[in-house]
């Protein structure tokens, strides 16, 4: 049994509530992410949760899912979402820990009492997290080479609290209209800049195929070929495409063995010399007005790069903005261990395509990570953008959790051996993402203040 919860005092007959985490009460560091769950027995909504130690305040967050409370405790409503997280910063020595929380009155309501015995920090302590906070914020992944595990939680909790966390494909907000990405333009003629040439795989995907295909067909000022490779839809996609033929370089509903074997079909039907654009669109997201123009300039003016990506708009299924992804900064994103680049935002020269054969039609989920990765391999010049590029769509017909497991994660562990040669450790793993993570946070943040980085 988790010594905490065996030892806490002070839990309200109202409340039903646990520690997950920590397991113990003596910690080694001072700085502890503190998670459970915690629901009110008569159903009463729960506004916020806070932690007090001593003299000092720690709001925390309360909400998140816990299907397996929900289930244990058969179905009680407000157990559902009654997981709770804390970020405290706790003092040498023993530490009174009270968790209150706040009802819909108003009212803040102790639920839970315990004691936390925590290490006196080493010295230079406050040096070493001065160091990493300086760091971070300038983009250096050296930052986190003086962190333990905990202490990176502590931090990806931290930023959370904050409302920064941004890099996961959940709604961070309420619906609202797209606040469309404002690019600089150099006025230059469309037949001085690269073509684009872009492919949209779709399967029974009509509810969104004609807002994909508009948000390409209507890029201002550039020379565009299209093609739509539909796999044989029977939901009403072969006739939008029929509707939008005449704009088209190409497009037909057939049946194919995949989005890779869609993707490459539809490229045999495009042309272009080396220094041209290319890149493909899935058939529920979208460009960002204006992203094509911006990306060709920039290609442009930089021949030597080979492929760029950008930021991410998450969409819901009516159109409506419900977050931003903010890719992290080159050197915080490590690809040989996780594709964190946004499909919708990615285009690459044509000779890079032809250098290392194009898509790998093996692959149904990783298929644009082992695209990236062979670029890398081949020696490409990939350069991040700090603009939101595309729009990606949050939606219930998208794959499955089950064929995620079943497909994606086989499919991503072959590509970190063959990237890498070996198995990745579990400290690689979590040193990386939790860096990503906490940059991404802090891009928001800058953007906050007007600084696009």
């Amino acid at each position: 049994m988790n010594a905490i919860n065996a030892t806490a005092a002070g839990e309200h007959a109202a409340f039903r509530s646990w520690v997950d985490h920590p397991t113990t009460q003596t910690l080694v560091h001072a700085h502890v992410v503190l998670r459970g769950w915690c629901y009110h027995l008569d159903g009463m909504p729960i506004r916020a949760i806070r932690a007090r130690v001593g003299d000092r305040t720690f709001p925390g967050l309360h909400g998140d899912p816990r299907p397996d409370v929900f289930a244990a405790v058969g179905g009680v409503p407000t157990s559902e979402r009654s997981g709770y997280e804390l970020a405290l910063t706790l003092s040498g020595g023993a530490n009174l820990c009270v968790l209150e929380v706040q009802l819909a009155n108003g009212a803040w309501h102790e639920f839970k009492r315990f004691t936390l015995h925590a290490e006196p920090p080493p010295a230079g302590d406050r040096w070493r997290w001065f160091n990493f906070w300086a760091r971070a914020w300038l983009g250096r992944p050296s930052a986190w080479d003086r962190l333990t595990p905990d202490e990176r939680d502590f931090v990806v909790a931290w930023v959370r609290h904050q409302g920064w966390l941004n890099l996961q494909l959940l709604p961070q907000y309420a619906p609202r209209p797209v606040t469309p990405e404002v690019f600089p333009t150099s006025g230059a003629r469309p037949e001085h800049l690269p073509r684009l040439s872009v492919v949209t795989p779709s399967y029974q995907q009509a509810r969104f195929l004609e807002t994909t295909m508009l948000s390409v067909l209507d890029q201002p000022g550039i020379r565009l070929e299209y093609v739509v490779q539909d796999g044989g839809s029977t939901d009403g996609s072969a006739e939008i495409i029929r509707r939008h033929a005449a704009r088209l370089a190409h497009g037909e509903s057939v049946r194919d063995a995949g989005q890779a074997d869609a993707v490459c079909r539809g490229f045999a039907h495009t042309t272009g010399g080396p220094e041209d654009v290319m890149m493909y669109l899935n058939s529920d997201d979208a460009l960002m007005p204006g992203a094509a123009r911006y990306v060709l300039e920039y290609f442009a003016r930089h021949p030597d790069v080979d492929a760029v990506y950008g930021h991410r708009v998450l969409i819901d299924e009516n159109n409506q903005e419900v977050g931003r992804w903010f890719s992290p900064r080159q050197a915080c994103d490590d690809l040989r261990l996780h594709d964190l680049v946004p499909q919708e935002t990615l285009f690459w020269r044509r000779r890079m395509w032809d250098r290392v054969g194009g898509i790998n039609p093996s692959f149904q989920f990783a298929l644009d990570w082992d695209l990236l990765l062979r670029f890398a391999a081949a020696g490409a010049k990939i350069v991040r953008l700090p603009r939101f590029l595309g729009m990606f769509r949050l939606h219930s017909l998208q794959k499955s959790q089950a064929r995620l497991e079943e497909n994606g994660i086989p499919e991503m562990n072959v590509l970190r051996r063959r990237t890498l040669g070996r198995e990745p450790t579990d400290d690689e793993m979590h040193r990386s993402m939790r860096r990503a993570q906490v940059d991404s946070a802090l891009l928001l943040a800058l953007s906050r203040r007007g600084l696009r980085l």
